[in-house]
């Protein structure tokens, strides 16, 4: 386990409007499941695309990890990924490879291999050859974290990844976010309003209270101190 992550008093929002959240301190691992969470339209997209690199900071610095470039630091799963129709899922997959492709868009057999075995490791081999448009919401989520997989970044970023999922598929999604933690040794760090998948898979949670303060710690020891009341 090492530091993957550090925020350092960082404003996330919009440069035209008022930061929606300043003041952010957090650290994060490699090998653990951090949870996000905290009221509707508090900042937690926007702090993910943020430290995604999609919006600059208002203030404030985002570090990573050493000999991490920029580009290769984290992968990021918005809430509701864009399906392209005519895409079979090893080919949805096989985009998230797009920057270590030759001057024609190909990738060598290595690269061919590691689609092969990210789709295996996230339990949609059998899916491989389906068209993505035609797959459940559930089965979807998955394809979309392999992409992200694919991408062999030290953090992965996801947006609400169980949002819209029937109970058997957010906790299948959990259990395979949690895995990818443990066996891959990754940074796992996705907002959520699902506080029972939260509190059964995450390591950590960092909520975002109404009183714009951000609060880091185990989920028991944010129960303890009455955190988590204050949001539900």
């Amino acid at each position: 386990m090492s530091g993957i992550l550090d925020i350092l008093d960082v404003s996330v929002g919009y440069s035209w409007h008022k930061p929606l959240f300043e003041h952010i301190n957090a650290q994060l691992d490699s090998g653990t499941v951090t949870g996000l969470l905290g009221p509707n339209g508090i900042g937690k997209s926007t702090l993910l695309k943020t430290i995604a690199g999609l919006l600059p900071p208002l203030k404030g610095s985002i570090r990573h990890g050493e000999g991490v470039k920029k580009n290769d630091f984290c992968a990021f799963v918005p809430s509701q990924p864009l399906r392209a129709v005519h895409f079979s899922v090893r080919d949805t997959v096989s985009t998230g490879r797009y920057r270590y492709t030759n001057w024609l868009g190909m990738e060598d057999r290595e690269g061919k291999l590691i689609v092969e075995s990210v789709l295996e490791r996230a339990g949609i081999k059998h899916l491989a050859d389906r068209n993505s448009a035609s797959l459940s919401d559930g089965e979807y989520h998955r394809v979309a974290i392999a992409r992200a997989l694919v991408q062999d970044t030290p953090l992965i970023l996801l947006d609400e990844p169980t949002a819209f999922l029937d109970i058997a598929n957010k906790r299948s999604i959990g259990l395979l976010l949690r895995k990818l933690a443990q066996e891959e040794d990754k940074g796992i760090l996705f907002s959520t309003h699902d506080l029972s998948l939260a509190m059964e898979h995450c390591d950590f949670f960092w909520i975002m209270t109404p009183e714009r303060e951000l609060h880091r710690g185990t989920p028991a020891v944010m129960k303890e101190q009455g955190i988590i009341d204050r949001l539900y």
